[in-house]
């Protein structure tokens, strides 16, 4: 299988390289030749390994299933390969020189976390800025994903590759082809960025800022091409948009299909979306609350407007910001961060533990919780009338451990140099496992990563591509198991 995976490796760098010719284009529209040049070089260096090691490995390609060992090393290098690449255009251009900056920003943007380093966002080209949004874009339904819908034949099952990379514990397709399957939720992606687009055009923004936002809104990452970012806007008109928009990209995306098919009931009827629905509906109630009561709010309207952006933006692991909530009271922020543990739902483009694994391991505390209180208890745990098995049960206490163990690792790697507080420190991993950008404290809404030193941007860039990767994908390369194959 060794030419099938070289040759993987060779197209994906040619894939990159494609994608670069976007904002090239753009850089040419709006005469900035120097990030043109910039885009072309990088473009060049992706490109030319790429034709090499796909010309020289593009024949005798073997049939058969790819070792899981193999998936899970494509997607994971695959990610980094693509973070590498994607910091090109900054260090060329000049606009992020330090490429460990470089590579924070590409690996938030590429795993739509929306964390920066930036402190004066405004100042950089429209290219830059539109590479920038690009990368959440391209990394919202998978950078793989997209990768399987063009995917020539390697002899590799598409499945096995993009099964590595797509969210949450149970998998699920709208054809019996997982390509097709990619085909047809990217075709429902750019469909859904392509109507935002036309509904943030009304609200004052420019073609370019409405393209942009859309892009980093149905990625659920966050990034603006303004400082103080949404906000710039002033329009209730544009976060109710947005919030709309960023709770739909929250939203399963199965279930459109399942709705667009002719069951809509069975869509609505799906328990991961209910509870979905039903936790944004509490947490806007009881943000709206805490304001009106502790934060100074007296106009409702105000107090509702945002909370809800702020609750969506959060739980869907966006990131925007319409208020500095790290001034509100300590309740409200309290919820806030709690919606950053559970994220949205899965198969969608939102980061975080996801609801399905918080709905399934509520279901097994009330289970252990009556087998205690009635011994000889005949009972399952279920989810849409399904019985759950006990391997996907353990999956799930797995990657909660995985991530709360990751959380604390984290944390006191970054607290080794001594930058930040336990609050600052502890919230910037946390919205790098979660995928959500803004923390609290020192990175909160207002503020960002740039005084975190080198070696703590390298630790959460890849707690950022981990928490992206669902974690086990991630963390499995460091395991000996995974370099034994008689263990696998």
């Amino acid at each position: 299988m060794k030419k099938n995976v070289l040759g993987f490796y060779g197209y994906f760098l040619i894939f990159l390289a494609g994608c670069l010719m976007v904002p090239l284009l753009v850089a040419l529209l709006y005469g900035e030749n120097d990030c043109a040049v910039s885009f072309l070089v990088s473009i060049v260096l992706c490109a030319l390994p790429g034709i090499i090691i796909y010309s020289r490995n593009s024949t005798g390609f073997q049939e058969g299933r790819l070792k899981a060992r193999y998936s899970y090393l494509i997607v994971t290098s695959s990610w980094i390969i693509a973070s590498v690449a994607g910091a090109l255009p900054y260090v060329i251009s000049g606009s992020i020189p330090d490429f460990a900056e470089a590579f924070f920003e590409t690996c938030s943007g590429f795993s739509t976390t929306g964390s920066t380093i930036l402190q004066e966002i405004e100042s950089l080209p429209k290219s830059i800025l539109f590479w920038r949004c690009a990368t959440q874009w391209l990394g919202g339904m998978g950078i793989i994903v997209l990768f399987v819908a063009l995917l020539p034949n390697f002899g590799i099952k598409a499945q096995n590759i993009a099964g590595a990379e797509t969210p949450g514990p149970i998998s699920s397709k709208v054809s019996a082809r997982f390509s097709e399957t990619a085909r047809l939720m990217y075709m429902a992606y750019i469909i859904l960025t392509g109507v935002l687009v036309l509904l943030l055009l009304p609200g004052g923004m420019s073609f370019y800022d409405a393209v942009c936002h859309a892009m980093t809104a149905m990625a659920t990452g966050g990034y603006s091409t303004y400082n103080n970012g949404i906000a710039h806007f002033n329009s209730y008109y544009i976060y109710w948009v947005l919030t709309v928009f960023m709770f739909i990209a929250g939203t399963n995306f199965n279930l459109f299909f399942v709705a667009i098919q002719g069951s809509p009931r069975k869509a609505l009827a799906d328990e991961e979306f209910r509870f979905y629905l039903l936790t944004v509906i509490t947490a806007v109630a009881l943000v709206v609350i805490s304001l009106m009561t502790e934060g100074g709010y007296t106009d409702f309207g105000a107090a509702l407007t945002d909370s809800a952006f702020q609750v969506v933006t959060l739980m869907s692991t966006t990131g925007y910001a319409t208020a500095n909530y790290i001034e509100w009271p300590a309740f409200a922020q309290m919820i806030l961060v709690l919606l950053m543990f559970t994220g949205a739902s899965s198969s969608s483009t939102a980061g975080g533990i996801k609801e399905i694994r918080i709905l399934i391991f509520l279901r097994m505390i009330k289970f252990e919780v009556k087998r205690l209180l009635h011994l000889n208890i005949v009972d399952d745990i279920r989810y849409n009338g399904r019985r759950m098995m006990p391997e996907t049960l353990t999956y799930i206490m797995t990657f909660m451990t995985t991530y709360i163990l990751t959380l604390v690792a984290g944390t006191l790697l970054i607290s080794l140099t001594g930058e930040g507080n336990l609050v600052s420190n502890f919230t910037a991993v946390l919205t790098c496992i979660s995928n959500v950008g803004p923390g609290l404290d020192m990175v909160g809404p207002e503020c960002n990563f740039h005084f975190y030193s080198t070696f703590s941007k390298y630790v959460l860039s890849f707690i950022m591509l981990a928490g992206r990767l669902e974690l086990s994908t991630f963390f499995i390369l460091f395991t000996r198991y995974f370099w034994k194959p008689d263990r696998v």
